[in-house]
């Protein structure tokens, strides 16, 4: 008599697809850094993992692949958004145009010498004030940068240069490079300038550590 055949167990389940898995989730742990397509990567191979570790085999390297693609897709998750936060920020308008946005033109005064000499003794008690003022740039070179300047100040133009009482310091744009504002001025220019007043800030002079009124320039024109 012949020996039946042992009855088929049918096909076995591969792990092909836990591999494959385990390979996104490991390349998505390597780029997951990138902002957006770390989280695009980490999705893939977390969504592979799931659909692997239901799988009889290899449930290891599965459990592996979801470990990895999560890790992948927060880290992603945090990148992207500093990579946003940085977009928006540098496309926002420099600083001199947001304090000209925020001021109507009739809010900029002229004040008289005696204010400007309280400005002077306490510049960070009268901060945020809008001001037109006249000066005589003193210095505006490469060691003050493209942005700042050094100016003697007065309330009312004066007929020459020796006769603006109070030093500062302005600047204008992002204080750095971004500054039309004061693109026309040069040093030994008088000028007229549209105000904001930051308060008060020290540098070291000949005589020591000196404090003076710090304005951010709205608009200035040449005398």
């Amino acid at each position: 008599m012949q020996q039946p055949y042992p009855p088929s167990l049918g096909p076995q389940p591969s792990g092909a697809l836990a591999i494959v898995a385990f390979i996104a989730s490991l390349v998505a742990f390597f780029f997951g850094w990138v902002p957006f397509l770390g989280l695009v990567l980490g999705a893939i191979g977390l969504l592979l993992s799931i659909i692997a570790v239901r799988m009889p085999v290899l449930r290891g390297l599965s459990i592996a692949g979801i470990v990895l693609s999560t890790i992948a897709g927060l880290t992603s998750l945090v990148t992207t958004g500093l990579f946003l936060l940085a977009l928006l920020g540098s496309s926002g308008p420099a600083p001199s145009q947001e304090a000209a946005a925020s001021h109507s033109p009739e809010d900029f005064v002229e004040i008289d010498s005696r204010t400007l000499a309280g400005i002077a003794k306490d510049p960070d008690a009268h901060a945020g004030e809008t001001l037109i003022l006249y000066g005589y740039v003193t210095q505006f070179d490469a060691d003050t940068g493209p942005c700042t300047m050094r100016v003697s100040v007065s309330a009312d133009k004066q007929s020459s240069w020796l006769e603006y009482e109070h030093n500062s310091l302005a600047f204008s744009g992002d204080g750095d490079s971004q500054c039309p504002e004061l693109d026309d001025i040069v040093a030994d220019d008088q000028v007229k300038l549209t105000v904001v007043l930051q308060g008060g800030e020290s540098y070291n002079s000949l005589g020591g550590y000196t404090t003076v009124p710090k304005f951010e320039v709205v608009d200035a024109e040449v005398l």
